[in-house]
């Protein structure tokens, strides 16, 4: 089992490298197969050719993201809330999500799922 620090180290480097503007460091961080959905109920992107096209976007748009808390750790899973600041907007605002992710015992992120919608953006 993968120890509860190195979950939380894994957080802290998928937030520096979105971030970072580096899709290549975020994609690095998933399993092969894994699967993100971002938001919930948005349809998952399967793997990690799926997930350098959506990462790259993602990277495109956000400016910063930042983990807002401690990480919530239980066995394979962690979870915390992120604050990801859009880049170039006239109106400057944040968007706040809760991000739950699953790992292997290779620390690589086998599932992520991102739970935000419309009511979770608000302006700084």
């Amino acid at each position: 089992m993968l120890a509860e620090n190195r979950i939380a180290e894994i957080m802290q480097a998928y937030v520096e490298a979105v971030s970072g503007d580096d899709a290549e460091a975020v994609v690095a961080l998933f399993s092969e197969d894994a699967v993100v959905e971002d938001p919930v109920g948005s349809g998952p992107h399967v793997g990690r050719d799926a997930l350098r096209v959506f990462y790259q976007v993602a990277v495109d748009t956000i400016e910063k993201m930042v983990l807002e808390g401690n990480v919530r750790i239980r066995d394979q899973w962690g979870a915390c809330a992120m604050l990801a600041y859009p880049k170039g907007m006239e109106m400057k605002f944040v968007v706040e999500t809760l991000d739950v992710m699953e790992f292997n015992d290779a620390g690589e992120i086998t599932r992520m799922t991102a739970y935000w919608g419309d009511s979770n953006m608000r302006q700084l």
